[in-house]
Order: C-alpha cells, then structure tokens, then sequence
C-alpha cells in the first residue's frame, strides 16, 4: 500500500473493521456491499486478482453500492472492455464522470447520486448532463400575437420512390416540433399531401438538373432546411446535396442520405456557409463520415464527436441510446432521455424534422440539444401508452405534446 492507503487501512481498524482474504466469504450474508475496488484511472478489462472480485459483486444477492464508478467501466468512454461490476447505486464523486451516462456503462451504474468533494463551482466541464428544466427552459411557448411565420418556417427536401415514408415521418416530426409552416420538396407530392395535410409540397427530383433551382426558391424566406431522409444516393442527389451544403445561408440539418453524400469526405462539410449545420449521424452514418468502420469509432464517439464538430464547424449529433450533442466552441451534452422504443425504423426522421422546427424558431445549440431531449422524452412516452415493442414512428412524433407538458412547456 502506498502512504494514502496504509493511513486509511489504519483508520478502517480503528475504527473496529475486519479484514478477510475471501471476497466470497466477505460477501456470504452480506446486507450491502461496496465497490471501491478500481478507480477512473482503471484502463482495459479487470485483470487477476480483481477480475475474481468483479465477478463475486456481480454474482452476490447483496445490493451493490459502486464509489465512484463500477469496476470494469470506463469513466471517460462508457464502454465495458470485460468483466464489470452491475451497480444498484452508483456514487459518483466530485462531478458526473461522462462515461457513466453512455452505454454500455449505463446498464451497470444503477442510479446515479453526485458526492461532494468540495471542488469549486467555476470548475468547466468536458459534458454536460441535459435536464428537464433546462429544456424547459429554452422552450418558451408562443406569445399570443404569433403566426404561422413567426413560429418558424421549415422546407424538407426528402424521400425517393420507395421511401416516402421517411420523407412524411420527417415532415409530422417538424409540425409536432411546432414549425408554423412546413414545405416538403418530395419526388411523390401526391403522396404526401395525402399523408401530411398540414404541410405544403413541391414535386422536386433531386437527380434532376433543376432540382437546386427549386430548391434555392423554395427557401426564399425559410428558417431551416432539413436534407436526407429517403432521399436516395444517385449521382445527380449527391451533387444536389453537396451543393446545397456549400451555398445555403439558413440553418440546415443534414441526414441519413443527406450525411452518405460526403460518405468518406467528410471534412468537405466544413465548406458550408449556413448559420447553423447540424448533422444527426447514427453509429454506421459516422464511420462513412470520418472513412472508419461505424462501429470502430462508436466506441470513441466522446472524443472523436467533440473534435469533428470543431472541426467541420457544425453540431453533431450522434444518434443512439445516449446520443451525444457537440457543438462547435467544444460545449458536448449527453441525453439522459429515450429507451427501446426508438429502435425503429423511421424515429430518426422524425428528430430531423424536430431538430428543423427547433432551430428554425432560433438557430442555436442548445435547441439542437433541446430536440433530443424532447425525441427520447417522446419515445419513452409512446412506450408507456402501449407496449415499447409496438411503438411506432408515428406513435413518437404524436408523443412530442406530451413530451412537452412533461417538461413543464405549457404550449
């Protein structure tokens, strides 16, 4: 032991506790027990001897009180190389540590309680930790005198033959996000005007040599531009994008298809010229972005998100249980909200549209931050109305009013 730890285990005795050499016989009729066996500076999987006592917490009926972190998960990343302690109740101390909050480590840490260490209230933090009314907060409701221009105007320039869906998906995501007017440019208007009354359409086809034309026209006096659900990775499509991203001056959220059109390029987004760029990547969209295998950097996302928004000038938003929200001057936020009922297909579309209406009412970070919340916050609605496996997209963007009572925003 060194000098700290031989003063501790003096003061342990004293203080009459014993001392065993079996973590098991330790823990055979245990009330509680403690984990303090590794710290934040514990790298790589738990190695002998304290693998052996990782797995005895994990098989012991005794509820499991973690100092600071669980064994076996990684403080900084979130991920869980081997064997790892499953906490009751995590003490995390001083501050959160920012792997906590992502998986795999948040199905190990339990509930989360914060322990004082005295440290300074000045001290900056790598992440942050949305909450409630801190959204609530940033979502005022609409003062008595708006209208339809001044609750943000939003253009969506989505779907392909086949994917429709995700072009309406993205459309009911923007309304139920409250954007007073939505125009969806679409290959199939007919289509979408049947399936999203409240919207405008335009036919446009993105392969189409006209397309930019349209589109620039289109934008005359918009808020936001949303690019990418279902919108198909044709020739012409990806110039269409490429060209948008450089020459637009209004905010633009970028995703799914609008995201593979710089697919191993993606350092050509910094060239864009717009306000506000926000691209929603999941795990394989971010490895075409940065040329890697998705699930390789997934892995690395706390550091490598961070460093591309700075980067490429733009929010990221890294989608998936505790997506990830960085902003270009380095403040990151992670979102505690969401659960299984977003794992299907078409909820992605329906953030893009929510993050539009968001940023199309004021072009800023925190309401990019603000959308996810308010998505995961919808999907765990949608899952208590019914069954979680059953939700549906649909279901997520009609839980979004709700979603906003819950959090205290009264319109």
């Amino acid at each position: 032991l060194g000098d700290d730890g031989a003063r501790e285990l003096a003061r342990y005795r004293a203080a009459g506790g014993r001392l065993t050499g079996s973590v098991d016989a330790a823990l055979d009729g245990a009330d509680v027990a403690v984990d303090c066996l590794l710290g934040t500076g514990a790298s790589g999987a738990p190695r002998p001897p304290y693998a052996e006592a990782v797995r005895a917490l994990r098989d012991s009926r005794a509820p499991v009180v973690a100092c600071d972190l669980p064994s076996g998960v990684d403080a900084d990343t979130g991920r869980v190389p081997g064997e790892a302690v499953r906490a009751d109740l995590t003490v995390t101390l001083g501050a959160h540590k920012r792997g906590l909050w992502l998986w795999p480590a948040r199905g190990h840490v339990g509930r989360v309680v914060l322990g004082d260490l005295g440290i300074a209230d000045g001290t900056e933090p790598v992440a942050s930790v949305l909450e409630a009314a801190d959204v609530g907060r940033l979502l005022p409701p609409p003062t008595a005198d708006a209208h339809k221009r001044t609750r943000g105007v939003v253009v969506v320039l989505a779907g392909s033959p086949g994917m429709a869906g995700a072009a309406i998906l993205c459309a009911r995501g923007a309304l139920a996000g409250g954007a007073g007017l939505v125009t969806l440019a679409t290959g199939d208007p007919g289509l979408a005007t049947a399936a999203v009354p409240e919207a405008l359409t335009a036919r446009v086809d993105p392969d189409a040599e006209a397309a930019f034309d349209l589109v620039a026209g289109l934008i005359e006096g918009a808020d936001a531009l949303a690019i990418g659900p279902g919108l198909g990775r044709a020739e012409g499509t990806v110039g269409l994008v490429r060209r948008l991203v450089r020459e637009v001056d209004v905010p633009l959220v970028l995703d799914a298809d609008g995201l593979n059109a710089f697919r191993g390029e993606g350092d050509a987004l910094a060239d864009h010229r717009c306000p506000l760029l926000v691209l929603t990547p999941h795990a394989q969209e971010f490895g075409r972005l940065v040329g890697s295998s998705g699930h390789g950097v997934w892995g690395q996302r706390a550091t490598l998100v961070p460093e591309v928004a700075a980067k490429w000038g733009a929010v990221v938003v890294a989608k998936g249980p505790s997506s990830l929200v960085a902003a270009p001057d380095g403040r990151t936020w992670v979102n505690p909200t969401g659960s299984a009922a977003l794992a299907t297909g078409g909820t992605g579309d329906v953030l893009t549209g929510l993050v539009a209406a968001l940023v199309a009412q004021d072009a800023s970070a925190e309401r990019v931050a603000a959308a996810v919340y308010l998505h995961g916050l919808a999907g765990e609605e949608a899952g208590r109305r019914g069954a979680v496996r059953s939700v549906t997209a649909l279901d997520v963007a009609a839980a979004v009013p709700a979603a906003l009572r819950t959090i205290g925003v009264a319109g």
